[in-house]
């Protein structure tokens, strides 16, 4: 049993495509943000500083502040919208698919510091099944009657709301529950006390999980809007796609090299070189750029599903964002043919979703011709390798690969078909030995170079006809 969870809890961090693997990309990513960064100083220094919070996207409001430190960046808090408090609370307070009240505390306790109103004015800011969910499993309500058949000891426990006819309490909980909560009804009670009477009686008399499961919807659709799909959408960015019609499209533009097309510089990726040409050519304005910035932003988004990252991940996030950049800049520099011209208006025009797609389908065509080799050494397993490829199912690939071919192909073989079938296909980099134990430090395939590096590791391991090379 042991043995199976082991391999079970290795095939799945295989599968998520960026965990197991050691990589690195040789790459700068300067121009790999989340979103277009944030000045909490321009912000404060503006004439209308809660005008200027607000303008901000909410999704790039959250990741600036997890990233400078929402105690960092309490003087802003005070100014954001109830919409970018909502999306917090979305990423923030959520742990697979449900909802914990002590990483919404951690958030909600930053206003009760700059003053208790602040906690009342944003708590009830929140979606009233935020409001509900966060309160229905720690309050307990006594009207008169049931409050005289309790005990002393238990009506200790009770405290009488201003009308003397009604008695609340928090469940036992933890510490920091009962002080969240207690200040919250507190503060409540100072600047509105009709509002927390119904709060507290609707939280009350709500059936444990009804406003969880309603809240769970809402969520999802905003996460929707933020690029963030269910498993089977975001399985689908990974399953077989029809390249041809796109490369066709952009190869029947067959313009000359133009003057804007510039060497890219060695640690420089394909894509930053464009977007720069974009810019200081004048062919994209700064709101195009961040369109286009955040769209990858979207596209992490939306791989994050089937490679396991939750929403308020970032640095899960982050490394699926350098993934992404690095596939979609090969398949731009494939579509484009290194012309940086065309390519811009390539960029500009094609969803990254789709360019990303068309990256992934090319290296099928490696990896089609490496299960063609493996044939030849053990059919069997072959035909069974290219049915979990097929399938999406990438970490039992890579599992089976070291079980059923590592002794045939040996390390350096193994791991060279294991960074071609991993989910953002990788290129072995560097081999390090230590205490005897041999590791390999992959990169991920970012440009044509790395995928004719990749096809000729591929045919010195099985030499066959070439069928892979691109057009």
């Amino acid at each position: 049993m042991t043995s199976r969870l082991s391999e079970e809890s290795v095939v799945q961090a295989l599968d998520t495509g960026w965990q197991s693997l050691i990589w690195k990309s040789p790459f700068s990513h300067k121009s790999s943000e989340l979103a277009p960064k944030v000045d909490f100083t321009e912000i404060l220094d503006a004439e209308d500083p809660e005008a200027a919070a607000q303008a901000v996207h909410r999704r790039d409001m959250y990741l600036a502040l997890v990233s400078e430190g929402a105690e960092v960046a309490l003087d802003i808090l005070p100014l954001i919208s109830a919409e970018q408090l909502v999306t917090i609370m979305d990423n923030e307070a959520w742990h697979d698919g449900k909802l914990v009240i002590h990483q919404a505390i951690r958030w909600l306790e930053l206003y009760k510091d700059v003053g208790p109103e602040q906690l009342y004015v944003r708590f009830r800011q929140l979606d009233e099944e935020y409001q509900v969910a966060f309160l229905s499993p720690y309050i307990e309500m006594l009207d008169e009657e049931a409050y005289e058949k309790v005990s002393h000891d238990e009506q200790d426990k009770f405290t009488a709301m201003p009308c003397n006819t009604l008695w609340w309490k928090v469940k036992d909980g933890d510490e920091k529950v009962q002080d969240f909560v207690t200040s919250l009804i507190y503060s409540s009670i100072s600047e509105d006390a009709a509002y927390i009477y119904s709060l507290l009686g609707m939280a009350a008399m709500m059936p444990p999980n009804e406003q969880e499961d309603l809240l769970t919807q809402f969520r999802n659709a905003r996460l929707e809007e933020d690029g963030f799909v269910t498993k089977e959408e975001s399985y689908q960015l990974f399953s077989p796609f029809s390249g041809e019609a796109l490369y066709s499209k952009w190869k029947i533009d067959d313009r000359r090299p133009s003057e804007e097309i510039v060497a890219s510089a060695a640690n420089v990726l394909f894509l930053d070189t464009v977007m720069k040409a974009a810019m200081n050519s004048g062919r994209a304005d700064p709101e195009a750029v961040d369109n286009v910035k955040r769209s990858f932003a979207y596209l992490a988004n939306a791989v994050s599903s089937a490679c396991l990252v939750e929403p308020d991940d970032v640095t899960g996030l982050t490394r699926l964002l350098v993934q992404t950049r690095h596939i979609v800049s090969f398949g731009l520099e494939v579509l484009s043919s290194g012309d940086v011209s065309k390519a811009v208006d390539i960029l500009f025009t094609e969803y990254p979703k789709t360019i990303f797609q068309f990256a992934l389908s090319t290296v099928d065509s490696i990896r089609q011709e490496a299960i063609s080799g493996l044939k030849l050494l053990n059919s069997t397993a072959a035909l069974k390798l290219e049915g979990l490829w097929r399938a999406g199912k990438f970490g039992s690939a890579l599992w089976m690969i070291d079980r059923d071919f590592g002794d045939a192909l040996g390390f350096e073989g193994a791991d060279v078909l294991k960074g071609l079938f991993n989910r953002f296909p990788l290129i072995n980099d560097e081999i390090k030995s230590h205490d005897g134990i041999q590791r390999t430090r992959f990169r991920p395939l970012a440009t044509v170079g790395d995928y004719s590096d990749l096809l000729s590791s591929i045919r010195s391991i099985f030499p066959t006809p070439t069928k892979g090379e691109l057009q």
